[in-house]
């Protein structure tokens, strides 16, 4: 189960208004200027998880330099996305299909434990880094309503797709 990693910022769809995510439970999970559905799937799994890049710590983020007037500073049009309200499992779970497996963090709704997403193990990607990649969480398609969705009374039965998958759902499904 290959999966591209991104290197540089991504630049597709980001914009000066902030989406923010509820879980079906309507606890508040993340905050992205990118919004959901523009964010790339994976194609080779069977979740189609929403590849959304996390931000560097903020030790490394960059401050206005010091001289420039705050007018001429031009805020850069790329995503930032950041999770909220997400509890991490402490544990990896491992998750096989027919292409091998994946050694997966997984991300819990605050609130209810639903399970909304994860980050993949270092060991999915050549290299000698070990440990969760922090840079990229994937989200699970279903598992997230839009606040516009939710003020507007969006039932969750109104066919939002697949709820969130739990590693013994997913690997039953292989």
């Amino acid at each position: 189960m290959s999966t591209p990693s991104y290197e540089k910022p991504l630049s597709l769809a980001a914009s000066h208004t902030v989406y923010t995510y509820h879980c079906l439970c309507t606890h508040l999970l993340l905050a992205t200027t990118t919004p959901l559905p523009a964010l790339p799937q994976r194609h080779n799994s069977l979740d189609k998880a929403h590849m959304m890049p996390l931000p560097p710590p903020p030790s490394s983020l960059p401050t206005k330099p010091r001289g420039i007037p705050k007018e001429e500073i031009r805020p850069i049009d790329v995503h930032y996305g950041m999770l909220l309200s997400m509890n991490l499992d402490g544990n990896a779970q491992m998750v096989t299909s027919d292409e091998g497996f994946e050694k997966r963090y997984l991300h819990r709704c605050g609130r209810c434990g639903l399970v909304v997403g994860y980050q993949l193990d270092w060991a999915q990607f050549a290299g000698e880094r070990m440990g969760r990649k922090e840079d990229v969480v994937y989200l699970l398609p279903g598992g997230f309503l839009s606040t516009h969705e939710m003020v507007r009374g969006k039932s969750v039965d109104a066919g939002i797709g697949f709820v969130g998958v739990t590693t013994a759902e997913v690997v039953a499904a292989t």
